[in-house]
């Protein structure tokens, strides 16, 4: 289902399930906004969200929620009738929303905030351990492994997820050091950005009008820290243990240089490791060659 997703409503009961004035209030913008990417300068004036007052947040917030709940609603609709003993059931999203935390409100293609880049992953059923909430470095790619592993599926491809399987069945197991995420464009993509209607289009004219906003960004998360390298800014180093909200960047700091070289090495190591990989069946229009080896009469056959 498209919800929670803008435009922000929900029909009732779910409408006025959560009380406006217990909302949190949104994450406030970084103190030095020099620091930001500028992509978010950008969001704040072309939306006009200076004008947005707290009590309005706190509207949208509790209207989100109730977009939740009444997804919660309908999948537990689903669920009542599905048997558990042998049904393996993966609820998660591909993004999350600013939802007024640093001064912003839905996504941007390169927002890379653990607000947006954090997402719900719920693996329930079958006979899998159940009442677990594990604080696991893990990546949306390692969902395909996982479900393969389940049906007992060998795939003749490779690819760079790994099944959560062990990690389920052990909480203790190692699963990943670091966790990967990358979004974005070039700016030779320019002709190709998303041209939209309400209510994208704010969105879409800023990528158009300068794509840069938009450039490719990679990050890479362990547990402690978030490296942020952008094409065409500058990069971003985040102490998530003393900055959980990514407010405070620290690249640049003589005392944090190794850190941001770490980061920036394993970020660079995981691209070379996934950029390119062998074909897994042979291109069917190489010709197939059988030549006698020198000195031999026995023919070799190679493509």
């Amino acid at each position: 289902m498209a919800a929670p997703h803008p435009p922000f409503e929900a029909p009732e009961p779910w409408f006025s399930m959560y009380d406006r004035a217990a909302m949190p209030d949104p994450v406030a913008p970084a103190e030095d906004p020099d620091s930001e990417p500028a992509y978010m300068t950008a969001v704040r004036e072309r939306y006009g969200l200076d004008r947005v007052t707290p009590e309005l947040w706190r509207e949208i917030v509790a209207t989100y929620y109730g977009m939740v709940s009444r997804m919660d609603a309908h999948l537990g609709r689903v669920l009542a009738h599905v048997d558990d003993e042998t049904t393996v059931t993966l609820f998660f999203a591909d993004h999350g929303e600013y939802l007024g935390d640093h001064g912003l409100i839905e996504k941007w293609p390169t927002s890379m905030h653990s607000c947006v880049t954090r997402d719900p992953l719920i693996i329930a059923g079958g006979g899998l351990p159940g009442g677990q909430q594990l604080a696991t470095m893990v990546e949306l790619v390692d969902i395909l492994p996982t479900v393969l592993e389940l049906a007992g599926i060998t795939t003749p491809h490779r690819h760079f997820g790994r099944s959560l399987l062990p990690v389920l069945r052990d909480p203790d197991a190692e699963h990943r050091t670091y966790a990967f995420t990358e979004g974005g464009f070039t700016i030779d993509e320019e002709h190709q950005l998303e041209r939209a209607v309400f209510p994208y289009d704010l969105r879409a004219q800023l990528g158009q009008e300068n794509p840069a906003l938009v450039g490719k960004v990679h990050a890479v998360r362990d547990r402690e820290w978030s490296y942020v390298w952008r094409r065409y800014e500058p990069a971003e180093l985040y102490h998530r243990a003393t900055d959980p909200d990514e407010r405070h960047n620290l690249i640049g700091r003589p005392e944090h240089a190794d850190t941001a070289q770490r980061m920036h090495e394993a970020l660079f190591t995981w691209l070379v490791d996934t950029t390119d990989v062998i074909p897994a069946d042979a291109d069917p229009r190489l010709p197939d060659v059988a030549l006698p080896a020198p000195g031999g009469s026995f023919p070799v056959r190679a493509h």
